[in-house]
């Protein structure tokens, strides 16, 4: 067949088939499945950035619970968060989480800590989040009675026994 000849059998092909409604059809519902498949995307994107923003309240609110968040907890934090994260998220994404949950501090601990075991609703992701908390804790001078209230703050709200945080705890102090 010569290059003349192909070339209008496919627009006589193209032409069939961009008026065949049942081919408009499948377009429509490929296009329609691709919309749907880029909307779960972004709401499991959604649900993620979530989950690691409670992480990072988690951290935070253990670390500054006896009154200061010194540089050395906020570099651990970002480390962990990165770490966790395999990098996901930048430096500046995890300081504007944690200066968002600076925000939310006044709120109290008990607050924060039912807020955040709503976002973390899986035993793993709960049991990650006190042993990063505990580890950015140990730093500092180690975990003092307010930072111990709020583990076992976070760790009632999560479900997790005082004796699993304190399991959780010792592995965090290495």
């Amino acid at each position: 067949m010569t290059q003349a000849n192909k070339l209008q059998s496919t627009e006589a092909v193209q032409s069939m088939l961009h008026d065949s409604a049942a081919y408009q059809a499948m377009l429509e519902r490929e296009a329609a499945m691709k919309a749907e498949i880029l909307a779960r995307h972004a709401q499991e994107e959604g649900r993620i950035g979530a989950q690691i923003e409670a992480l990072v309240e988690a951290i935070y609110l253990v670390a500054s619970a006896d009154g200061r968040f010194s540089g050395e907890e906020c570099a651990e934090l970002s480390a962990h968060v990165a770490a966790l994260t395999e990098d996901r998220f930048s430096a500046e994404d995890i300081e504007t989480m944690r200066s968002n949950a600076e925000g939310r501090a006044s709120e109290g601990i008990a607050a924060r800590a039912t807020a955040i075991a709503e976002c973390l609703d899986d035993g793993d992701l709960r049991r990650s989040a006190l042993l990063a908390a505990s580890a950015v804790a140990w730093k500092d001078g180690g975990v003092g009675q307010k930072e111990g209230i709020a583990l076992q703050t976070l760790a009632r709200a999560f479900g997790i026994s005082i004796d699993e945080l304190h399991k959780i705890m010792s592995v965090a102090h290495g």
